[in-house]
């Protein structure tokens, strides 16, 4: 039953030890400005993302929906994504789809964040199976029913592997994505789930799909893989793959050494300073969702306080690289450590960065 496997995630993701990985966020120095010439006030951290507006460049990441809890943590989300000025994805919208009675726990977003920007979500093992009709009406369906600015298609098939009722369907998927580009009328986000993408994959997606954005999701954060095997009871298998995947921060490197494009940074992020180190090293914005999904399971009050505090952290970390918006932000110093430099001189892989415009 969908409901209950949403549940389930919820539970061991906010009650168990899911994260593994390194994101290497560790090893990226951003250099230190002893003379910023810029007043702490005159630091803008805003940035214009699919024509909205965002204070700074935040978006909650995709959890949940489909249950009471879930409708409870959406609407607290989705209220804070209004009062910062914030994006917000939401969790795979395929369980309203086929059972129309969830909706509501998505819907929530609608009502409770009129202006913020929100993006739909399906996953990809999902519309791989369905014809062009049907996937047509699946795509119109989760935008209208947060009243989206960007439909994402997860691809997760780590996850989908590991998952006791899990579905690894991933060929054609492809030319899917070249379908909902075509009839979404929405900006189109591929995204990971926590085990990153690979140059490979991206220069794919950038030759047959042109997406109006990537989010890496790489490891160093929340680990489907172990979540699952909670859930199937094959922690044996989870400690196999114990941080199978790209590390966020390389993972990012490799996204933009072949596409210029937008990039999202997740997995593993834990603090506006880790933030302010993505968009350093090539991102364009950063999303978390463990830490939102613990803050929102306290109330209101401390997802605020939470989201806050990140970006306090996030002002800091660009007025101490003397960097007074997201543009300068993007060309700060940085120094990277031995294994982020191992691993792009095996790949071949330039750390290149793009201003933000």
């Amino acid at each position: 039953m969908i409901e209950s496997r949403k549940d389930d995630h919820i539970k061991i993701a906010s009650e168990q030890n899911v994260e593994e990985g390194n994101n290497l966020f560790n090893e990226i120095y951003l250099v230190h400005i002893a003379l910023p010439e810029i007043d702490f006030n005159d630091v803008n951290t805003t940035i214009n993302m699919f024509g909205k507006k965002l204070s700074f460049p935040f978006i909650i990441g995709a959890m949940t929906g489909g249950t009471e809890t879930a409708e409870k943590i959406n609407t607290i989300l989705a209220k804070c994504a209004e009062e910062f000025s914030i994006g917000m994805y939401v969790g795979s919208q395929r369980v309203a789809i086929v059972k129309p009675e969830t909706a509501k726990s998505f819907r929530v977003v609608a009502e409770n964040a009129p202006t913020a920007l929100k993006i739909a979500n399906l996953g990809a093992p999902q519309v791989s199976r369905l014809n062009e009709r049907v996937l047509s009406d699946w795509v119109s369906q989760a935008i209208d029913m947060i009243n989206a600015d960007a439909i994402a298609i997860h691809l997760n098939p780590a996850q989908e592997v590991f998952q006791p009722e899990g579905e690894p369907w991933f060929k054609g998927v492809t030319d899917k994505l070249r379908f909902i580009k075509r009839v979404a009328n929405r900006p189109l986000i591929v995204k990971e789930v926590g085990n990153g993408i690979s140059m490979e994959v991206a220069s794919a997606l950038v030759s047959k799909v042109d997406p109006e954005a990537i989010d890496v999701a790489g490891t160093g954060g929340t680990s489907f893989i172990r979540i699952e095997s909670i859930r199937a009871r094959a922690i044996n298998e989870a400690d196999v793959f114990s941080g199978w995947g790209i590390p966020t921060v390389l993972s990012i490197c490799e996204v933009r050494s072949v596409y210029d494009g937008f990039i999202i940074a997740s997995g593993g992020v834990r603090s506006g300073l880790d933030g302010a180190k993505a968009i350093a090293v090539g991102a364009n914005a950063f999303s978390m969702s463990r830490p939102l999904l613990l803050s929102a399971l306290k109330g209101y009050d401390e997802t605020q306080r939470f989201i806050d505090r990140l970006l306090r952290e996030f002002r800091i970390a660009m007025f101490l690289t003397g960097s007074k918006n997201i543009s300068e932000l993007s060309r700060a110093s940085i120094v990277l450590g031995p294994s982020i430099i191992s691993w792009l001189n095996q790949r071949g892989i330039t750390c290149r960065r793009v201003n933000v415009k």
